[in-house]
């Protein structure tokens, strides 16, 4: 257990060192933010800044379509289950009567490979979905 005394005074030098390091911190955590691009194949995901740019071009989503996206890119190659899915997109208890990652996903399909040749969507049948390049 620590105790202070009631004779403990910061001094402006103690306090300046604590605005450095704290500036310091702020500054290591800003090159770190710089690094969190998640990329597949051609395919770049900012989270940061709430981007997404394939060959160049930015690509406008919806806040859950960018949170769905995000997803598959922090899991590439796995296959998430469309309970997964609604459960870390949506926060909600998947019922199986509803279509709602199958629309996401078709809309996030209609943005992210249908302009483009190369397919990064993937379904896997009777299990989910993955992000990932095939070659």
């Amino acid at each position: 257990m620590v105790s202070i005394s009631a004779r403990t005074t910061i001094s402006p030098f103690q306090f300046r060192e604590l605005l450095a390091r704290v500036r310091a911190l702020l500054k290591r955590g800003q090159s770190v933010a710089g690094d969190s691009v998640l990329k597949v194949a051609d395919l770049e995901i900012d989270p940061v800044r709430h981007r997404a740019i394939r060959k160049g071009r930015r690509i406008g989503l919806s806040a859950k379509e960018f949170a769905l996206l995000t997803l598959l890119s922090q899991k590439t190659g796995e296959v998430l289950s469309r309970t997964q899915i609604a459960s870390l997109v949506w926060d909600i208890h998947f019922d199986s009567d509803t279509n709602v990652v199958e629309v996401a996903i078709r809309q996030l399909r209609a943005k992210i490979d249908d302009l483009f040749g190369e397919k990064l969507i993937h379904t896997v049948r009777g299990v989910g979905y993955a992000l990932e390049r095939r070659i």
